[in-house]
């Protein structure tokens, strides 16, 4: 056979290069990296074994020195059968070989196996531990979002642990016993098949668990901050001076950076700077401890007992603003009642939301620059909170607890307060509009009319990403939040336990309770969100065709509890494909789905406006606020209605202060959560404008159908419907004419998904 030589750094074979050769070591070593461990391969040692199996080099072998290797052709398994029954010598090396490798690989399986079980259990123990020192050393617990998703290892492969000890039996047999039981070349052919089979299996395996620990190690460790590590090394700080508190968490931070010194899934990097980190504020608290007493008192835990002063000195704002805040902070949570008419508490509580928006302005802009909030600061800006006797101990406990872990799903439309002006200001998403109906750049053109501002501070202030988010902090936050909060004449923007009437788990909104209310919503308005917007593609024979597409709102959380939503906007500018703007309290005292079915009905009245413009209400141009601004405006002379329905027209009227927008949310409340159910509360009127402009999803019309009061409007929109997809059904014949049998495009596709709701 021929001797091949290697050079020191050069590849012997690369990944996915087909095996044409069998390279039997003679001089020299390689290694191979399996999983990010490197294998070595010395002298006896054959390349490309592992992968008889599929005949394709599965990992890169490189030349740690200079190499000597005999070089045996290799075609398929029958050509390796041949070679060990002509060659005993050759086959007793290759039997020697693979069984070094397979065992070497096995070990390293069952290495990632047991650090796989043992990062699992190692985060629950953890976790447990760390909150029973809490409570033992009086520290408020984090919570730590995932740790309820997390289970164990499975290895996604049918590879048994005998095998295991299968193979490291038969590496641990005498050497001449190998010689003799190999002798038999079908023996030997059979061994070295089974290995490469199993082999195939462990490096199954290798990649389920080296998944698997990538998955588990951003709970022990990651960038955001939020992870075991930094809550183990939270609470030794804020523990230090409790008698016997610092051994105990110290004994439980060893566990984690053992785990994290295997784990080749965590940034070294990372560990490094958060371990040195740890240590120098671990040996500086160390250095200045008081030893006390570790009884838990009834007042603030102590990582909660300095909150406001952590928030002012946060701020950085002047020390006699800073005095004036804690001093109506105080006189706020010493006064009887809160929520009081009286002209002491009425001037308090307004002093303070002046106070409180010049202080969160200021901390909201220098937490844009800091790498590492503190949990306070996010408590402040995500809830109001800035103090743990006016929210009530145990309600600062849970907002503690939640404030690291707290994420909207912007991917999805919602945003904690947050998320929403970091996203302003990235460039993201642009500010809203002020309660005058102004836009950031209208307002910056009033500016310059008003000659405040000349034309190259316009151009500046337009791309100014700062000035964005000062103008949706002054401008839009404060009225956002008060209206969210719903109280007009009791509100203040600080979180005290007098407005807590819910438990805050129970009445905390979340992205997930928001989506699915909307899509329960969509599955009976299900066009209550799309726009029409005009398709063209003249190549294809398509000159116009009107389609329409869905746009989901933007929810944004506001930092109180609240029992009211704010529909602000239907759209970014003129930007018809842009998402509506819809405000939510943090924690809702309401019902989730009462008030988004009022916020969408707000959002069509809106959109509609927005679209028909100064024609919303001129009925030669139909649309939903024409028809209804004429059903309410001319109800008096419409003949068709009786004198009862009248009386409760006029009566609605009052209700709502004469205001049409307000008639029509609650005539859609009542649409959808009666007349979708077959219980009629509207007249025919209203009912067939709503039928035409904010249509039931298919199924729903045809449960109604059998009902006498909606079987012939049904009936008409059904027909209507059948037109639509006719046409859409010719449009598509078209183009196939057009284009000899073209695809349709997927716009069109979905326009007839759509008309056949």
């Amino acid at each position: 056979m021929p001797q091949i030589e290697f050079k020191q750094g050069s590849m012997l074979c690369s990944t996915d290069e087909p095996i044409e050769n069998l390279l039997i070591i003679t001089k020299g070593s390689a290694e191979v990296s399996f999983c990010g461990r490197p294998f070595r391969l010395e002298q006896g040692d054959t390349i490309g074994l592992c992968d008889l199996d599929s005949g394709i080099h599965g990992r890169s072998y490189n030349a740690l020195t200079d190499i000597t290797a005999f070089s045996y052709p290799y075609e398929d398994l029958s050509s390796l059968e041949k070679l060990l029954r002509n060659n005993s010598e050759v086959a007793n090396l290759l039997v020697a070989s693979m069984c070094r490798q397979t065992t070497e690989l096995m070990q390293h399986w069952v290495a990632l196996k047991e650090l796989s079980e043992t990062a699992y259990d190692l985060i629950d123990e953890t976790y447990n531990e760390y909150e029973r020192l809490c409570k033992l050393y009086a520290v408020t617990p984090k919570k730590l979002s995932g740790l309820d998703e997390v289970e164990p290892a499975s290895t996604g492969a049918s590879l048994d642990f005998w095998t295991y000890n299968y193979y490291m039996g038969i590496k641990d047999l005498d050497p001449n016993v190998l010689k003799i039981f190999f002798r038999n070349p079908a023996i030997s052919f059979g061994f070295l098949r089974r290995c490469a089979e199993d082999i195939t299996q462990v490096w199954s395996a290798y990649d389920v668990y080296q998944e698997y620990l990538k998955a588990l190690a951003p709970h022990f460790l990651n960038e955001s901050g939020h992870d075991l590590f930094s809550l183990v090394a939270e609470l030794h700080f804020d523990s230090i001076n409790v008698k016997g508190a610092d051994a105990a968490v110290e004994a439980l931070m060893a566990p984690i950076l053992g785990i994290l010194g295997k784990m080749t899934a965590v940034d070294r990097s990372v560990v490094q700077e958060r371990l040195r980190s740890y240590k120098s504020t671990l040996d500086s608290k160390r250095a200045s401890r008081v030893m006390v007493s570790s009884t838990a008192a009834s007042g603030p835990k102590q990582n909660l007992s300095d909150s406001l002063a952590v928030i002012l000195t946060y701020s950085e704002i002047p020390e006699e603003d800073r005095n004036k805040f804690a001093r109506h902070v105080n006189d706020y949570r010493a006064l009887s009642d809160r929520t009081g008419s009286d002209d002491v508490a009425y001037k308090l509580r307004r002093e303070l939301s002046k106070s409180f928006y010049d202080v969160y302005n200021a901390v909201f802009l220098k937490s844009l620059k800091d790498p590492a909030i503190p949990t306070i600061i996010k408590m402040f800006l995500n809830f109001g909170y800035v103090d743990a006797a006016l929210a009530g101990h145990d309600n600062a406990d849970f907002l503690y607890s939640i404030a690291d872990s707290l994420k909207g799903d912007p991917a999805n439309g919602v945003y904690t307060v947050c998320e929403w002006l970091h996203a302003i200001y990235k460039g993201e998403k642009e500010p809203s509009r002020n309660d005058f109906d102004e836009d950031f750049d209208a307002y910056v053109r009033d500016l310059k009319v008003q000659r405040k501002i000349d034309d190259k501070e316009e151009a500046r202030l337009l791309a100014d990403l700062d000035a964005k988010v000062r103008f949706e902090l002054e401008s839009v936050f404060p009225i956002t939040n008060k209206i969210t909060f719903g109280r007009m004449s009791t509100y203040c923007p600080l979180f005290g336990d007098h407005n807590v009437q819910r438990g805050l788990e129970a009445s905390m909104v979340t992205p997930a309770a928001i989506k699915e209310t909307f899509d329960e919503i969509r599955e009976i308005d299900y066009s209550a969100f799309y726009r029409e917007s005009m398709f063209s593609r003249p190549e294809i024979g398509i000159p116009k065709e009107y389609i329409n597409n869905e746009v989901l709102p933007d929810v944004i959380l506001m930092p109180n509890m609240g029992t009211r939503g704010a529909m602000w906007q239907e759209m970014e500018g003129r930007k018809r494909n842009t998402p509506a703007r819809m405000f939510l309290p943090m924690f809702l005292l309401d019902d989730m789905k009462a008030l988004l079915i009022r916020l969408t009905a707000e959002f069509r009245w809106e959109m509609c406006k927005r679209i028909h413009g100064v024609r919303w209400s001129d009925l030669s141009d139909p649309s939903l606020t024409s028809e209804f601004f004429n059903y309410l405006q001319f109800y008096k002379s419409n003949r068709e209605l009786s004198q009862e329905v009248k009386t409760a027209i006029k009566t609605e009227l009052v209700r709502a202060k004469n205001v049409f927008k307000a008639v029509f949310v609650s005539n859609y409340y009542e649409w959808m959560q009666y007349e979708a159910n077959g219980s009629p509360r509207l007249n025919k009127f209203v009912r067939k404008i709503m039928l035409n402009y904010c249509p039931f999803k298919f199924q729903v019309r045809q449960k109604l159908s059998s009902n006498p009061q909606f079987a012939e409007i049904v009936k008409r929109f059904d027909v209507k419907q059948a037109q639509r997809l006719h046409h859409l059904e010719r449009v598509f014949q078209k183009i196939k004419q057009t284009t000899g049998g073209g695809e349709i495009p997927p716009e069109l596709l979905a326009e007839m998904e759509y008309a056949n709701n």
